[in-house]
């Protein structure tokens, strides 16, 4: 299967931040990693740890490359940069350091709407390529014309994990491959158990956890959304439960319609041709593109000319679509249009430059972790609701399977990756309950409640800001804000009786992805407010309640109504 890496995919910000690059650093034979991390940082594209600029750069400046945050964040546009066509290896025996392409150069100096470019930039990337050596896979496939097909041939809506099973773990060239793909879709729908166990089942062949490969979604779904080929909608049709799924936009079948008129190069049949017919090959890729993307390109109109002779036993009259920045080595393209992007001032940039202040954070980095040893029986005379039932009802299948108290919070735990609010909410709920809590979540509709669910307690009452994984997987600086201002409205309104002390929390799938940043941002509040923000994630209170269950075990309650920071539960 396709391993997408999961960067940032905003489109209007990668623009942004290409172009900031190219002003920089376009006067330099080659770029680094370092030179876009200070650029970066220095533009304010990106924060660390709840600061930008210079101070960005000093609290991410580690030791060790791999946990500098800025350097990663730079080294994450690299990727989906390379990818898109924009920058490619200045070397080709290495993947740093870097050039602008002549593609990306159109991108950066841009003035106007690009989005044209962007999607053709998009439907460039092809497997496999010269540039792609260390790939962990062996799909022949131009993944978003496949893509396309394959809504259009299954009714035009797919959920996420069929674009796993689907296109991006078949082979396009071979037609009977793909075929069998279309069928082995279709033969899942209609049970979401059969999807679930094929899906568990390609994530164990390529040893992977369930979650990674889902997280391989998000990209491709977040650049088909940039081109407008696909919407979000909630289908129930599919799988017999309301799931939210994407659409094809009219533009999508449009855009796979003008791709099955082309003529599809790839890298195979690209290298068996002859040096010549190579170069012709190349420029008419590059030319193609500018022209579908609406730029004039009358000024190499009879090279044009020239080269569409030259390759016509081979397309024909049809229009090329082979990206070559994204499929073969920058050598070979700038020999073929006649220029050289590597020529330049030296890299200058070093985030060693900046001392480092990262021993300033790391007292903040700590998660406090809470045993599990307190003997204590679940509170079911709380749980009276549906859901709660429902819950109990899971558990005891469990139980009576066989499983651990570990296996099952990690089966539940996985079950919920695609919760949506109706049910992400619900479940908290439920487990606070199960701990003891009286909790009560807000139904959708409420507009009265300001917080997502509350623990009521005659003078300590807890308010909740939950994020379900469909709405953010990793807890984010904005839940964390916005647990502040459950806490400043329920203190000021009084719908529940609470104390200035008593904690605010905020609930989530994962863990943040940046503790740190989180944890001052907690520290902060507590300096100026003198409000204490915790935060929790799904397995840790699945942990807590399925040891309660099970093991008859708990925590210590009274720690929750002063908890301060990041905690988690072991068993």
């Amino acid at each position: 299967m396709i391993r997408f890496r999961n960067p940032g995919t905003q489109y209007s910000t990668q623009i942004q931040v290409i172009k900031l690059l190219y002003n920089a650093l376009h006067d330099q034979a080659f770029f680094t990693l370092d030179d876009m991390a200070v650029v970066i940082a220095q533009g304010k594209m990106m924060t660390a740890y709840g600061y930008a600029g210079d101070d960005a750069l000093r609290l991410s400046n580690t030791d060790q490359k791999s946990r500098n945050s800025a350097w990663n964040n730079a080294k994450m546009y690299a990727e989906i940069f390379r990818m898109l066509g924009w920058v490619t290896p200045y070397h080709e025996s290495n993947s740093y350091p870097m050039v602008f392409t002549y593609i990306g150069t159109h991108v950066a100096q841009s003035t106007g709407d690009c989005s044209k470019l962007y999607e053709q930039c998009v439907l460039g990337i092809n497997s496999p390529t010269l540039l792609t050596s260390r790939m962990r896979y062996d799909e022949r496939v131009r993944f978003f014309k496949c893509a396309l097909r394959t809504f259009i041939d299954l009714g035009g809506v797919m959920y996420k994990h069929e674009l796993c099973l689907g296109p991006m773990s078949v082979n396009d060239e071979d037609e009977q491959a793909y075929q069998d793909m279309i069928q082995s879709l279709k033969s899942l729908r209609g049970s979401h158990r059969r999807l679930d166990r094929a899906f568990n089942a390609l994530a164990e062949s390529l040893g992977m956890k369930p979650g990674s490969v889902d997280n391989c979604t998000r990209l491709p779904i977040a650049l088909m959304k940039s081109c407008g080929w696909v919407e979000d909608v909630s289908d129930r049709s599919l799988y017999g439960s309301a799931l939210d799924c994407l659409q094809i936009t009219q533009h999508g079948i449009e855009t796979y319609e003008s791709l099955a008129d082309m003529y599809d190069l790839r890298l195979d049949q690209y290298l068996r041709l002859d040096e010549p017919t190579q170069q012709s090959m190349i420029r008419l890729g590059i030319y193609s593109m500018l022209q579908r993307a609406g730029y004039d390109i009358s000024d190499v109109q009879a090279q044009v000319a020239e080269d569409r002779a030259q390759s016509r036993g081979i397309i024909g009259d049809k229009d090329l679509l082979f990206s070559p920045y994204q499929t073969i080595r920058r050598a070979q393209v700038e020999r073929a249009l006649g220029i050289d992007m590597g020529i330049g001032l030296e890299s200058g940039l070093h985030t060693e430059t900046f001392g480092s202040a990262v021993k300033d954070r790391e007292a903040l980095y700590g998660i406090e972790t809470w045993s599990l040893n307190i003997p204590e029986a679940a509170s079911r005379e709380l749980l009276a609701l549906p859901e709660d039932q429902a819950f109990l009802h899971q558990v005891d299948q469990m139980v009576e399977g066989g499983k651990s108290s570990r296996e099952i919070v990690d089966a539940l735990f996985d079950h919920y990756i695609d919760a949506t609010k109706d049910t992400f909410y619900p479940l908290i709920a439920t487990l606070f309950k199960i701990m003891g809590f009286d909790c009560r979540f807000s139904r959708a509709g409420d507009n009265g409640a300001r917080w997502d669910a509350i623990i009521d307690d005659t003078e300590r009452s807890i308010p909740i800001e939950i994020k379900s994984p469909t709405e953010e997987q990793h807890l984010s600086i904005k839940a964390i804000r916005q647990a502040l201002e459950n806490k400043i409205i329920l203190l000021s309104r009084r719908t529940y009786m609470t104390l200035p002390e008593v904690s605010t929390l905020a609930v989530g799938y994962y863990m943040p992805n940046e503790r740190a940043e989180v944890a001052r941002l907690i520290s902060d509040i507590r300096t100026t407010y003198g409000y204490r923000v915790g935060v929790i994630d799904l397995k840790s209170l699945l942990t807590i309640a399925v040891s309660i269950l099970v093991d008859g075990k708990g925590f210590e309650k009274e720690k929750l109504y002063t908890l301060e920071g990041l905690v988690n539960a072991d068993f």
